[in-house]
C-alpha cells in the first residue's frame, strides 16, 4: 500500500512537472508587430499594469493589461455630448493619474471633419482609469488666463510632473486663424490645477532644416520621458501624412532648470528616431519600461503605406536603450514583423 502511494505522488510530480514545461514551451517567446491599427498612441504604467487610450466608436476607449504586447481588459469610458465644443475630431487622448484622481486630455471640436481650426483641448476627471468620467470642459491655451480672452488652437496635451509641480505640453498656434494651414509650435504652462494651466510659454519651433519642408512647419506629439535625473521632451515634426514624420528632442539642461524657460532646454541638432525605405514616416510615440523595469520600450505609429493619409496608420513597439551621456538611443524602426516579448512578459504569464 506504502509503494503505491509512493509511485501515485512520484506520478503526480512528474504529470505537474511536465505540465508545467509544456506550457513554458507553449507560451510565445514573441509579439508580432503592428499590435493595432491606429495612430497617437499612448501608454501609461501605473502599478504594474499598462494602461492606453485612443479613439474608438465616437468615443474613447481605455485598455488595462499586465503586459505591454496584449490588452487584458479594454472599456469605452466616453461618448462626447451632442451640439457641444467637444462633439466631434476626437483626437490624441492621453489619460494620467494625477493626485488620486484619473484625467484624459484631448482635443476636440464643434465641427465634424474639416475644416481643423477649431480644435481645442478638453479634460474629464474620474476616480478610475475606467470611469465614470466628469467632463472638467475646455482648457484655456491662450495668451490670457486671466481674461481667458482668445483661446488659442491646441492638441496632443500631455503631462510633466516635476518636483511637486504639474506641467502641460502642447503643440498650439501662436494666434487663432479661421483656417487650418497654421504652423504647430510647442509651448508649456504650469498647471494650476489638472484643467486649468497658467500663462503659457514657447517651447519649440521648427527652425532646423530637418524640421521643414511641408507647406506649414509644425511641432506635435509631445510626449515625457525622465529618467535617472534627466527630463527629455520628444515631439513629431513634419507631416503626419507623409514618409518625412519623424521625431526630435528636447533635453532639460538639469534637473534643477525652470521648465518654464525655453532655453532651460536642449534641441537636438539631428532627428532621433525617423523612418526608413520600409517604414513610411514615425511619431506621436510614448515611452514606458518592460513588467520587470529591466528594459526601455517606445510605443509608436507609422504608415502603413505612403498612400492613405491619416486613416492609414498602425501602432507599434520597440526597444530602445541609453548612451553614455543619457540620452535615449532608438535605433531605426524595426516596422512589420516579428520581435522578442519585453522582459518579464513570459514570467507573468506562466504563473
Amino acid at each position: 500500500m506504502g509503494n503505491k502511494i509512493i509511485l501515485f505522488i512520484s506520478i503526480f510530480i512528474l504529470s505537474a512537472c511536465l505540465s508545467a514545461q509544456g506550457l513554458k514551451k507553449n507560451t510565445p517567446e514573441n509579439f508580432t508587430n503592428p499590435l493595432r491599427y491606429g495612430a497617437d498612441p499612448f501608454m501609461i504604467k501605473q502599478e504594474g499594469k499598462y494602461y492606453t487610450i485612443f479613439s474608438k466608436d465616437n468615443g474613447f476607449t481605455v485598455t488595462e493589461s499586465r503586459f505591454l504586447t496584449k490588452f487584458e481588459r479594454e472599456e469605452k469610458v466616453w461618448t462626447p455630448p451632442q451640439n457641444a465644443w467637444n462633439s466631434f475630431n476626437l483626437w490624441a487622448p492621453e489619460i494620467h493619474p494625477i493626485n488620486g484622481k484619473w484625467y484624459i486630455y484631448y482635443a476636440a471640436s464643434v465641427h465634424n471633419g474639416a475644416p481643423f481650426y477649431a480644435q481645442r483641448t478638453g479634460v474629464l476627471e474620474s476616480d478610475s482609469p475606467f470611469g465614470p468620467y466628469i467632463d472638467k470642459g475646455k482648457v484655456y491655451t491662450g495668451d490670457d488666463p486671466e481674461q481667458k480672452k482668445d483661446n488659442c488652437w491646441a492638441i496632443d496635451m500631455t503631462v510633466l510632473q516635476h518636483k511637486g509641480k504639474n506641467y502641460a505640453v502642447w503643440s498650439g498656434w501662436e494666434r487663432l486663424h479661421d483656417h487650418h494651414d497654421v504652423d504647430q509650435y510647442l509651448y508649456i504652462a504650469e498647471l494650476i490645477n489638472p484643467w486649468t494651466v497658467g500663462k503659457r510659454v514657447l517651447l519649440s519651433k521648427p527652425e532646423l532644416d530637418w524640421e521643414k519642408g511641408d507647406h506649414i512647419v509644425l511641432h506635435e506629439g509631445p510626449q515625457i520621458l525622465q529618467h535617472d535625473n534627466d527630463i527629455f521632451i520628444f515631439y513629431s515634426t513634419r507631416g503626419s501624412w507623409t514618409k518625412h514624420y519623424k521625431m526630435g528632442q528636447l533635453r532639460l539642461k538639469s534637473s534643477d532648470s525652470d521648465p518654464l524657460v525655453a532655453d532651460s532646454w536642449i534641441k537636438s541638432p539631428e532627428p532621433v528616431f525617423q523612418g526608413t525605405a520600409t517604414v513610411h514616416g514615425v511619431g506621436h510615440a510614448s515611452v514606458t519600461t518592460s513588467p520587470d523595469d529591466k528594459e526601455h520600450w517606445i510605443y509608436y505609429h507609422s504608415k502603413k503605406a505612403l498612400d492613405g493619409g491619416w486613416d492609414n496608420r498602425e501602432v507599434y513597439l520597440q526597444k530602445f536603450t541609453f548612451d553614455k551621456h543619457g540620452n535615449p538611443i532608438f535605433g531605426a524602426p524595426k516596422g512589420r514583423g516579428e520581435l522578442k516579448r519585453p522582459s518579464g512578459e513570459i514570467e507573468i504569464e506562466n504563473k
